[in-house]
This record gives C-alpha cells, sequence and structure tokens, in this order.
C-alpha cells in the first residue's frame, strides 16, 4: 500500500491550504485535527494522514474481490493450458 513520508503529509497540506486560500491561523484544528496541532496546516497535515489511512482500508475492501476474481481467471488460464 502508500507509504507516504512526513514531508509527503506537509506538501500535499500546503497544496490543499493553497488551492482552498485557507489563512494562517488554528481555526481548523479542532475541526479537522485532533485538537494537538498549532495550526491550520499542521491540521491539515493531520486530515491528510488520516485521509489517507483510510483511502487504503476501503482499497483493500474494495480490491479483495477483484484481486480473487483476476487470480481466479488466471489459475483457470493456466489449467485449461
Amino acid at each position: 500500500m502508500l507509504n507516504p513520508t512526513g514531508s509527503t503529509y506537509r506538501r500535499l497540506a500546503k497544496a490543499m491550504q493553497h488551492a482552498m486560500q485557507i489563512p494562517e491561523g488554528d481555526a481548523l484544528v479542532f475541526l479537522i485535527g485532533k485538537g494537538s496541532e498549532h495550526n491550520n496546516l499542521e491540521a491539515l497535515e493531520t486530515f491528510v494522514q488520516e485521509t489517507i489511512l483510510t483511502l487504503e482500508d476501503e482499497c483493500g475492501v474494495i480490491m479483495l474481490p477483484l484481486l480473487l476474481d483476476r487470480l481466479e481467471q488466471t489459475l483457470n488460464h493456466w489449467s485449461a493450458a
């Protein structure tokens, strides 16, 4: 699965802050952070990290049936040869 680094989370958070025109300050800390962040950028980093972890879990759930189907097709192909 994905294995982003802290700098990747920071770059994504900075890009989101710029794209959404989120000002400096700490208004987002209690909305999207865990409450321990010092500013909006840190809250965005937490949001990005938590969201990516959630997406990885969702991806696993979605991908399992597709992978099982692909494995079955591959095994059937080789057993028919």
